[in-house]
Formats: structure tokens, sequence, C-alpha cells
């Protein structure tokens, strides 16, 4: 039976979408206050929130902070306030007791002090970045690090690196949902890409991509997966040759099919900080952003980056570029050549052990 397609059908699906977006509204705080006390009747522990409803990578990025709230907060009961759409990746993380997902909040919303409920909730945690709490302020430290100083934590250099824990079952299911299962089973190499929308500092363009990919498959027998959020049908990432396209996948279903790879390459965003969080290793397209700030402090990475006087301009202050742009056209973006990531991408493959 054809999908319904046409303006009224679409008019119809907004209204839709705006009532939904309504009632969330009005019922996250109330679900969440009374989930609040049942976890404190089931448990019989005061509870500690850490809220950090995205994105993506600051998300995982924040997860180490959980330890140390743990020790500020002996027996406490620690939840995780995300968006829904990172629950069950948090979840996959082990490091809160409980994990609550909203559909309203999202970034940058922060859980206000009228939370503390009286015997119930003992502290509440909104970790920010730098450049969150002073627009035009760069920092010279790593965003784990930015995150956990602005809830006054100090992480140890051991419990630094964030860590997921997909199960086999996940990352087998998941390489099935998206077509891999025979490629795995003879062997082949799974190169994960995320050159997907972001800051458009931050972006390589789709001929470099192109050029990247049309290399490695030059030189080596490998699958090329590409994932991560682009703008619709029309968006030039969508029409790389030489990739098997997977788009939308959910936080967990990312997790598990980066996992599965043997290398991801990406511009800095989440699949740089998930490949660390695996244990995959990553090489990670940086301009604005320095890679000793961005990459996995404790997994195998290489940050990537051109030779441009105002490269990093992200950590001065005030910041030299803005998100939708820069006064320099984005030369550091731009100067990075497909060449260069190449041999990075060699020098991993050539180490990587095919699956047995």
């Amino acid at each position: 039976m054809p999908t319904p397609s046409g303006p009224p059908y679409q008019f119809a699906r907004s209204v839709w979408k705006t009532l939904q977006a309504f009632k969330s509204r009005i019922s996250d705080p109330i679900v969440f206050r009374l989930w609040l006390v049942l976890q404190r009747l089931r448990h019989g522990k005061k509870i500690v929130i850490i809220c950090r409803p995205g994105a993506l990578g600051d998300i995982l990025c924040t997860l180490p902070m959980c330890g140390e709230i743990r020790k500020r907060h002996p027996g406490t009961w620690l939840v995780f306030l995300t968006h829904l759409d990172y629950k069950n990746m948090v979840r996959l993380s082990r490091c809160p007791d409980n994990v609550f997902g909203a559909k309203s909040w999202t970034w940058p919303f922060t859980l206000p002090a009228n939370y503390k409920l009286p015997g119930i909730v003992e502290a509440i945690y909104n970790p920010r970045t730098t450049d969150e709490l002073s627009p035009k302020k760069g920092t010279k430290t790593h965003l784990i690090d930015d995150l956990a100083a602005s809830c006054n934590v100090t992480l140890p250099n051991s419990e630094r690196q964030p860590r997921l824990f997909p199960s086999a079952e996940l990352i087998k299911k998941t390489q099935a949902a998206c077509g891999l299962a025979e490629a795995v089973a003879k062997g082949k190499l799974v190169i994960g890409v995320n050159c997907a929308r972001s800051w458009p500092v931050k972006e390589w363009s789709a001929p470099q991509w192109q050029a990247l990919i049309d290399k490695i498959h030059a030189e080596y027998d490998v699958v090329i997966v590409q994932f991560g959020f682009t703008k619709g049908k029309d968006d030039e990432y969508e029409h790389l040759c030489g990739t098997r396209f997977l788009p939308r996948l959910k936080s967990d279903e990312l997790i598990a099919l980066v996992a599965g790879c043997h290398l991801v390459v990406s511009t800095d965003s989440g699949p740089v900080h998930i490949a660390g969080a695996v244990g995959v290793p990553v090489v990670g397209l940086f301009g604005a952003n320095a890679p000793q700030y961005r990459l996995p402090p404790d997994s195998p990475g290489t940050g990537l980056f051109s030779q441009i006087p105002c490269i990093a301009c992200h950590h001065e202050s005030p910041r030299g570029h803005w998100q939708s742009g820069c006064p320099n056209d984005i030369r550091c973006m731009k100067e990075l050549d497909a060449q260069t990531v190449f041999e990075a991408v060699k020098n991993y493959l050539a180490k990587a052990k095919k699956p047995a």
C-alpha cells in the first residue's frame, strides 16, 4: 500500500508532531517528578542527578565524571537525565544507576534547582562547556575535563576515557540489519566514515570525501559504511559512491555499528568519541578545534589538520570563528587534502586484524 504524501498529508503530520511535542512539554516534568519519587521509594536512597540532554559527543564526555560524583555523594542513587534519543547510549556506559530519557528536554536545557526535592534529591549537576557558559571564550583543555570542571570535578587520568559496552548480540544484530553480515563473514575490513552535517566550520566537502573513498577502494578490498545525519534526499553527502549509506541510526545502533568497524574516519563530532568509547581506532579531521582537546584520551586515534596560522581558533579568546562560518573561508578544512587522510588510514589498516 503506497505511503500517503502531498500537502494535506504533510500538513496533518506537522500538526500531529506539534501536538505530540506540546504533550511532551507538559508531561515530561510531571512524569519525571513521579519517577524520582518511585526511585527513592524503591531503592531507599537519596538521588543525585546529572543532566546533559545533548549533544551525543558531549554526553559521552560527561560520563567519566559519574565516578567522582559517586565518591562525593556516597550511598546515593545516581540518575542520568538526557534526551530520549540518547537513553540507550547512556545505559551502555554502565556509569549511572539509572537513566531517564525525556522527549522535550533538548540541549541547552538544564534542570532547575526546584527539582532538588526535599528528602528525595540530594544534588543536581548540569555539566556545561566553557563556550556554552561564555560563548566568546575559548578553552585550552580537553572537552572531558572542561565539562567536569563546570561541576567543580577533577578527573584522574585513569578515569577520563568514556567507555561503552555494546553486547556481541547487539553488534551482530546491527550488522545484519545494515547488510554487513555477509561482508563480515567473508573477513572483509569495515571502515566507518562520518561526513554528516555539523557546524560549517567542521565540515569536509563531498569532493574531498569522494577522493578519499576512491583512494581506499583503489588499494583495499573493504566495505565502507557511511553514517550520520544529513539535510535530506538532495544532500551532497548522500550521493557519495563506494559507501553504504546508513542515515538516522538510533544511538545504540550507531554504537554497535562503530564497535564492529576496524577503523572510523570522522569530522570533529560524536562518532570520534564513540570510537574511543568502544576502542576502535579513529582518524579525526580537525580545523577550528584542536585534536588534543577532542580525541579520545586513552584509545587509538590520530588527529589531522592543515598547517595554517589560524588553526584551532575555537580555543582562542575571543574565538576566531562562529558556528556558521569564519573570516578565513574555513581554510583549515578546505586545505586538509585527501592524500594526507589516506596515509593515516593506510597506517591503521596495515595493523588491522581481519575477523576469523
